[in-house]
């Protein structure tokens, strides 16, 4: 059994269920799985469903719900597939939820708490050689929730989705679709169409120019100015062995990818590039330089990715347009010639080039080496060279299938090896505030006394959990009846579900946050102290949980509990600690106690009062 003490002066928490929310759209419901066109009164097709918010009138099967011209239109769909006859050309401003892939009988495994994630569960796809979504017949914005595109394919643009305006994806996936010109799964056409991918999973697409990505670079004469953001994702074995790129930015984009996992894409060996973020001349070199196909006012940051085993000429190719930020990432074991290369040769003596690159696992020597300006690692000695490391193994797992414990989406893990090469707490801050299961990095956290204890950054797309505690501060006793009111308000609202449940789904959910607030109503009036603070450590999301390897190569959390830890706590007495140091005299009528019933730390005094009665 592990020992954890925590010292604390002051602090309070008053625990407060938030409501479920509520979206202010009513959707138009999808009750057909066919591609009808306003041929049955008796069902609603997507297409019909499209159709209806675009006239805001009622149309084939489907009933209007929102005759408003300015709202973002909200088409729900259910578990299943829709297969599609030819592409769907939205004329509003959509946003379509598949159904929700969550299951309320359960806790997540990286949450401990219900509902537990699942696969997704709806399912667009089309047949006859035709894309999906086409957007730039009016421009309009799309947004996907919940949804998988699958087997969209042009001899065009746009395998999955041609975008005439901004593409919004939440957790989402686009799967084997293929564009003869250029962006296997996406292609951004119009002037400003902007582009957001969070928790994703975009595999096998192909395309000769972006197998994931491709857009335009200029309209009329002047560059395309996007937002493009890709976020918690996985890009996997996209592209093809005639690729030029996988993700090929041009105009200027201001490009963000954080936390993602991108590996075992395919392009030419001989020319093909993972990213492309360059110009197309030798122009290029020229900082404001109109011919190229960028334009120098874009940037380029990629924070925590992991960026391995892809079969490429080039991982990041670029020039001096633009600016271009490498923040955490682990850049290498590629197959090809470059991690990084400067499209012109020789970084080494380049200046002005805009490369800041900072806490990156990759190799400065070598085989796929990141050729970047001597200026760029002057003074830098934060980068971890791994040209003498030669299996990747060492660092990092096999790639693991998408499962609970991976938030449905292929990653690796990477390993401690308490070596000066690992990708484990490099002692630095300013890495993504979470990982890509979604897990709270918490890197800013202070342990004033155990301070080495801290956790710091990883590299990567995940943070390896260790049990790390946390200071709590500024807290202070509030009001026990505000407290214990707010615990019967929760009581009485699950108490009304359990007897009335608005989604049958929810019922095991609900009945188990009837008992933890009868038991915390029950418990905390059979424990009430004078100015008494009660610290609910799970509140505070402290401390860490403990991340362990499975038999089948998965890491599990271990979740703080006290059935698996002894709590041990003291009370120092009463002053300040700070900065520069503490003043902290000992206070006998001060009293710090764990207390096993309410599973929380009660701090109070015995002073003042002789007795609580409620």
């Amino acid at each position: 059994m592990k020992n954890y003490k925590k010292a604390l002066l002051a602090t309070m928490v008053i625990a407060a269920m938030p409501l479920l929310a509520a979206t202010s759209n009513t959707p138009i419901n999808v009750t057909t799985f066919d591609d009808e066109d306003g041929d049955n009164l008796n069902a609603c097709s997507l297409r019909e469903a499209l159709k209806t918010a675009e006239t805001r009138k009622s149309f084939g099967g489907c009933e209007v719900t929102d005759i408003l011209s300015t709202t973002q239109k909200v088409i729900q769909l259910k578990a299943g597939t829709y297969v599609l006859n030819t592409e769907l050309t939205p004329k509003a401003d959509v946003s379509i939820w598949g159904e929700s892939p969550v299951d309320w009988q359960k806790k997540s495994v990286l949450t401990n708490d219900y509902p537990a994630q699942t696969d997704l569960k709806t399912t667009i796809e089309v047949k006859n050689n035709s894309r999906i979504f086409n957007t730039t017949l009016a421009n309009k914005a799309l947004a996907l929730s919940n949804i998988i595109l699958r087997n969209g394919k042009t001899p065009d643009r746009g395998g999955a989705i041609y975008a005439g305006a901004n593409v919004t994806l939440q957790n989402t996936k686009i799967l084997n679709s293929q564009a003869g010109l250029g962006g296997g799964a996406i292609f951004l056409a119009g002037p400003t169409a902007s582009l957001s991918i969070t928790n994703s999973l975009i595999q096998d697409n192909q395309s000769p120019i972006g197998s994931v990505l491709a857009m335009s670079c200029f309209n009329d004469n002047v560059y395309s100015k996007r937002d493009i953001s890709i976020t918690g994702s996985s890009l996997i074995s996209n592209g093809s062995n005639s690729s030029k790129s996988v993700l090929d930015f041009c105009g200027e984009p201001k490009v963000t990818l954080s936390t993602n996992t991108i590996a075992k894409n395919i392009a030419d060996i001989a020319i093909g590039n993972l990213i492309q973020f360059s110009g197309n001349t030798k122009a290029s070199d020229t900082p404001n330089n109109n011919s190229s196909v960028l334009s120098n006012s874009s940037s380029l940051e990629l924070l925590n990715n992991t960026i391995v085993e892809n079969t490429v000429n080039t991982a990041l190719l670029y020039d001096k347009l633009g600016t271009k930020l490498l923040g955490f990432n682990v850049l290498a074991y590629n197959n090809g010639s470059y991690a990084c290369r400067y499209l012109l040769g020789d970084a080494a003596k380049e200046e002005k080039v805009g490369f800041n690159i900072v806490y990156n696992i990759l190799s400065l020597k070598g085989d796929n080496k990141c050729d970047v300006p001597d200026q760029s690692l002057s003074d830098n000695k934060t980068n971890i060279d791994i040209s003498n490391t030669n299996d990747i193994r060492t660092l990092l797992s096999p790639l693991q299938n998408a499962s609970e414990y991976t938030a449905f989406l292929p990653l690796y893990y990477p390993k401690n090896n308490n070596t000066q090469t690992d990708m484990i707490n490099t002692v630095a801050i300013g890495c993504s505030s979470t990982d890509q299961r979604g897990i709270a990095r918490i890197t800013d956290g202070t342990l004033y006394y155990d301070p080495d204890a801290r956790n710091s950054c990883d590299i990567g797309s995940i943070e390896l959990m260790e049990l790390t505690a946390g200071d709590l501060a500024d807290l202070s006793n509030g009001s026990l009846l505000s407290l214990i009111a707010g615990y019967q308000q929760e009581y009485d609202f699950f108490e009304n579900l359990v007897e009335k449940p608005n989604n049958p789904d929810f019922l095991t959910y609900y009945k188990i946050r009837l008992q933890e607030y009868k038991d915390l109503l029950e418990k905390t009036k059979g424990n009430l102290k004078y100015r008494g603070i009660y610290i609910d450590l799970k509140k505070y999301k402290l401390p860490l949980p403990q991340e362990v390897e499975l038999t089948d190569g998965n890491h599990q959390l271990n979740f703080f509990s006290p059935e698996n830890y002894k709590v041990t706590v003291e009370a120092l007495g009463i002053g300040q600690i700070n900065d520069t140091g503490e003043t902290v005299k000992p206070d006998p009528k001060l009293h710090c106690e764990w207390n096993e019933d309410l599973e929380q730390i009660l701090v109070y005094r015995t002073d003042g009062l002789c007795c609580i009665n409620m």
